[in-house]
């Protein structure tokens, strides 16, 4: 956490020496919670459930027109999911000495921390009578990068009873870069010609799968009920995060 504070705060210095030389740049920086959970669209992953994070970040807008801007920045996304997928692995006992695939699902919660920039178009309505407020939308893309070591914990459900895991660090089964699309609006309000207090809202959809393969603790392949295996490669399963968010913050 100190780490990410440090690099917000030396992007913030750096924003304040760039506004002092350029009118149509702004500058500030928000934070705000989120809630993440998790998608999939061949069904391999079935989402149970949605787990709360926090976000702050660095703003750097460029007006190009007096209500048009490209907005941009650095954000520090900590976030979660929670999801079940099958599995299967060959397996022999003394009733069966010929291998035979035993299904089993695996029910996962996991958090991680995703470094964004975002790349977004911010329309800004002028100001709604006399009152020094103004709406503002805002569409893009963000570019991300998440570490490796996502930390999870899996359970196998056994007779209907979930035996939760310790928390345990994944070995490169995350993919390292996130591209998502992203959405939002919200208000702004002038404190003078230069401050402007804002709170909106998010919404981000990841259009990369965030797997790479499957996690070393476990044998086999994916597989779907029928114990047909999923996705392109043996061992590829597809899950995307989505996330909402409330942000708010200053600007320069």
């Amino acid at each position: 956490m100190k780490k990410n504070l440090l690099f917000i705060g030396l992007m913030l210095a750096l924003s304040l020496s760039a506004s002092a030389q350029n009118d149509g740049f702004a500058f500030g920086f928000k934070v705000g919670p989120n809630l993440g959970w998790t998608g999939s669209t061949t069904a391999a992953a079935v989402r149970e459930g949605s787990r709360a994070g926090f976000d702050l970040g660095v703003v750097a807008e460029f007006y190009f027109a007096e209500n048009y801007a490209i907005s941009t920045g650095v954000n520090v996304g900590f976030m979660g999911g929670h999801y079940m997928f099958d599995n299967g692995r060959m397996v022999t006992d003394s009733l069966n000495p010929e291998p035979y695939l035993e299904m089993y699902g695996v029910d996962r919660i996991y958090k991680t921390t995703i470094y964004e920039i975002p790349i977004m178009l911010k329309m800004v309505t002028n100001e709604l009578g006399n009152a020094p407020v103004r709406i503002y939308a805002q569409v893009g893309a963000g570019l991300g990068l998440v570490p490796q070591k996502v930390r999870v914990k899996d359970a196998i459900p056994a007779d209907g009873i979930v035996t939760p895991d310790k928390w345990s660090i994944t070995n490169k089964e995350y993919s390292l870069f996130r591209t998502s699309l992203k959405i939002g609006a919200g208000a702004q309000y002038a404190l003078d010609e230069s401050t402007r207090l804002f709170a909106g809202f998010y919404f981000s959809h990841d259009f990369i799968n965030n797997i790479n393969h499957i996690s070393p603790n476990y044998a086999g392949n994916y597989y779907n009920e029928n114990g047909e295996k999923i996705g392109d490669r043996d061992t590829k399963l597809n899950v995307l995060q989505n996330r909402v968010g409330f942000e708010m913050g200053v600007l320069f």
